[in-house]
């Protein structure tokens, strides 16, 4: 690997020693020792869908001790889930089942956690996992604040503890070869990047109702406001939810699976698809790194059904609130524009003087793409560009469990390209532009949207350092 482009994979990480404290206090993580040919344990702490999968993967690995979840139906069918799979691979396993989190963290036989959680208990259990002596993979998007970055990249560089965040496509051929023909001059200077996200759905008001049995509903909001569970069932007709995506026969709610909706607890398709793609396109043109970012953040175009008011917040509380749909260009400092977008294909188009190319999880095309069969990439292209081998991404986190290796997706790197998500966000609910200074991690013209940048957490669930 060149020290080029070790660089550009890495973004320069040594360079957080440079970061602040500002003020956090940090204990020393406790260190256990474990034999190099024992396999880690682990725990899955939120067991939806995606924490799920993520945990069947990781059974591979390692070996799974404990479930969490404030929703027992789903962490029984975790346990179900996995001592099946263990079964098959001929273990008998005992998995113990929680509702709260922190007796998983206490228990000193669990090398590392796998948090699959909402987005707004990500931070807070990622951090106490790592000062707890834990390992973390944590799905994605890791923050819900810009602040929370400053708070986990702080804890992760205190506790020296390894943190893979689930943007599993840094573990996809097709997305580093994108980032690899650009690095190697194949497209020419880059000029331009578009990332497509599709548009956030929107819904009809819905209904406060009691909350499942199975639901503890005051931790799941955790942080959040203090609001009422709210549920619409879909008629068979298909009518009774408005969607602008899916086959109409998704229920509506402020909980499972529908929760990226609402700004209080994600950033819609801003922070879920924006955490893949914005990623991916910030490493393509070598802007992830420490102190590196947008300088300026402009609305384009905002077509907003629940409008926000002067203070940047959504004027109804009772439906789904991401903007429908938005546009918004990101300057960056080495003069390339990146446009951010609701509208065209989900993916990321990458422009430059001498070719463009397309790319997403389903290809990747364009002239450049057609010219590799005359003027194929180097043999070791990957390893150029890569530290180390290209595993399926679960597998990535276990491997740098025993080598102490950076992961494929740090959380250095994915900080600062999230942070261009909610930045965004910021820029469409003010609809109007924002100045960033990326080292200091500050606006510098809009004294509301810097007062965007953390949220108060509700009382009892702040993070604990």
């Amino acid at each position: 690997m060149t020290e080029q482009n070790r660089r550009s994979f890495l973004c320069n990480t040594a360079a957080l020693a440079a970061i602040p404290a500002s003020g956090l206090y940090l204990g020393a993580a406790p260190r256990r020792s474990r034999s190099p040919n024992a396999r880690p344990t682990f725990a899955v702490i939120g067991c939806g869908g995606q924490g799920t999968g993520d945990g069947r993967r990781a059974t591979g690995h390692g070996d799974i001790k404990a479930v969490c979840d404030v929703d027992s139906a789903h962490a029984n069918y975790a346990k179900a889930a996995y001592t099946r799979r263990m079964a098959a691979q001929g273990k008998q396993v005992q998995i113990d089942i929680y509702e709260d989190y922190r007796e998983v963290l206490g228990r000193d036989d669990i090398d590392a956690i796998i948090c699959g959680t909402v987005d707004h208990w990500h931070v807070k259990i990622s951090a106490e996992a790592l000062l707890a002596g834990k390992d973390v993979y944590c799905e994605k998007p890791l923050t819900l604040t810009v602040d929370e970055g400053r708070i986990i990249t702080q804890v992760a560089k205190q506790t020296d503890r390894i943190i893979q965040v689930g943007t599993q496509q840094r573990s996809d051929e097709r997305f580093l070869k994108a980032v690899y023909m650009a690095h190697s001059g194949r497209l020419g200077k880059i000029k331009k990047v578009t990332v497509g996200l599709n548009h956030n759905p929107f819904s009809k008001p819905l209904p406060a109702v009691e909350p499942p049995k199975t639901l503890n509903w005051e931790l799941w909001k955790g942080q959040t406001p203090d609001v009422p569970y709210r549920f619409l069932q879909n008629g068979k007709d298909g009518q009774t939810l408005v969607r602008t995506l899916g086959d109409g026969s998704i229920n509506a709610s402020n909980c499972h699976q529908e929760f990226r909706w609402w700004l209080e607890y994600s950033g819609g398709k801003m922070t879920d698809w924006g955490a893949h793609h914005v990623d991916i396109a910030q490493w393509i043109i070598d802007q992830c790194g420490t102190g590196q970012g947008p300088v300026r953040i402009t609305p384009v175009m905002v077509d907003a059904r629940v409008p926000f008011d002067e203070q940047g917040n959504p004027t109804m509380t009772d439906r789904y609130n991401a903007p429908h749909r938005f546009t918004v260009q990101a300057q960056f400092p080495n003069d390339v524009v990146m446009e951010i977008t609701s509208e065209g294909r989900n993916g990321i188009l990458v422009e430059g003087t001498a070719g463009r190319i397309f790319v997403n999880r389903g290809t990747i095309d364009g002239k450049p793409i057609e010219d590799l069969e005359q003027k194929p990439l180097p043999e070791n292209w990957l390893e150029d560009l890569y530290d180390g081998p290209i595993l399926e991404h679960v597998h990535n986190f276990f491997d740098c469990i025993t080598s102490r290796r950076q992961p494929a997706s740090d959380v250095w790197t994915h900080v600062q390209s999230i942070n261009t998500c909610h930045l965004s966000n910021i820029a469409i609910r003010l609809n109007r532009e924002i100045h960033w200074d990326a080292k200091q991690g500050v606006i510098t013209n809009d004294a509301t949207a810097q007062s965007m940048l953390k949220r108060q957490a509700r009382s009892g669930y702040e993070i604990q350092l």
